[in-house]
């Protein structure tokens, strides 16, 4: 039981997951500069209409995930929907592993886990996503009500929560702010309730054309329970079909491609760490227009 405890701790986490291969190749970022509409409810007022389906292989083959979505906007108003799926496999369970010699439930200097008692399990968390913006002037103002499912070993938790998201765009700048789980998440398992603390976010970004190229540059600060963390990004839009780009994730590199046939766009990023395995993951983008 213990084990099930700890890896519910992070309840939320799985939730920064689900960002898309172009934004995840410039560092993560997108709350200002979104290619999806994922990170921030309000970009749903500044993208084009379109659908979108993220796939990636993390740390190798430690976890999956599954990503996507679509945005209207009509006038004014935007409308949206997107859903996530996160797994991971093969999780050792060791709690009935242990040759407790002494019986203190602890392993001490010579005991040793039997191997034949080793079982596995996996983790399974997901989350459907209904979003809607509004436009005051150079203003855009969004909010999405997230409903959450997670399944670790044989337990299954349900769980609900509202992000609100704002931009400010500009031709050369633009200044964008959310607040994630607004509503102090709750997350309902079988004798608990575990909650997803609000997290703060505020991002700043800037685009120039300089010659031939379009130059985007973004940097997003989030502050929550964990820390204070900052995601850093470059964009360099050679032409109308060729964008690279570079970031860091604190102190993580990723870099990415983007190659773009109207009215579709494929993306692929990597991210690189110190400890673990490469992370993939590749984008498809298709725009209504």
């Amino acid at each position: 039981m213990m084990l099930i405890i700890l890896l519910s701790l992070f309840e939320g986490e799985f939730l920064n997951l689900g960002i898309d291969a172009g934004s995840w190749g410039r560092g993560a970022t997108g709350l200002v500069y979104p290619t999806t509409s994922y990170n921030n409810p309000a970009s749903l007022l500044i993208l084009e209409p379109g659908g979108n389906l993220t796939g990636s292989r993390l740390f190798g083959e430690l976890a999956n995930l599954v990503a996507g979505g679509l945005n209207f906007k009509s006038g004014d108003y935007g409308f949206g929907a997107g859903f996530l799926l996160h797994t991971v496999g093969d999780i050792h369970d060791t709690r009935s592993a242990l040759i407790d010699e002494d019986g203190d439930g602890e392993m001490d200097e010579g005991e040793e886990l039997d191997g034949d008692r080793i079982t596995y399990f996996s983790s399974r968390e997901g989350a459907l996503i209904g979003s809607y913006a509004k436009r005051f002037g150079n203003l855009a103002l969004g909010a999405n009500l997230k409903f959450i499912y997670k399944k670790i070993k044989d337990e299954v938790a349900y769980g609900a929560g509202t992000d609100v998201g704002v931009i400010f765009d500009r031709d050369s700048y633009s200044i964008g702010a959310l607040i994630r789980d607004f509503t102090t998440s709750p997350i309902f398992w079988e004798g608990r309730t575990e909650h997803i603390a609000p997290s703060y976010l505020l991002g700043l970004g800037m685009k120039r054309k300089i010659g031939s190229v379009l130059v985007l540059m973004e940097l997003d600060l989030l502050q929550d329970d964990y820390g204070f963390n900052h995601h850093l990004g470059l964009e360099v839009e050679i032409n109308r079909w060729l964008s690279v780009r570079s970031g860091f994730i604190n102190k993580q590199l990723t870099a990415g491609v983007g190659l773009t046939r109207m009215p579709i766009s494929v993306d692929y990023a990597v991210n690189v760490h110190r400890d673990l395995p490469l992370c993939h993951r590749v984008s498809i983008l298709y725009t209504f227009k």
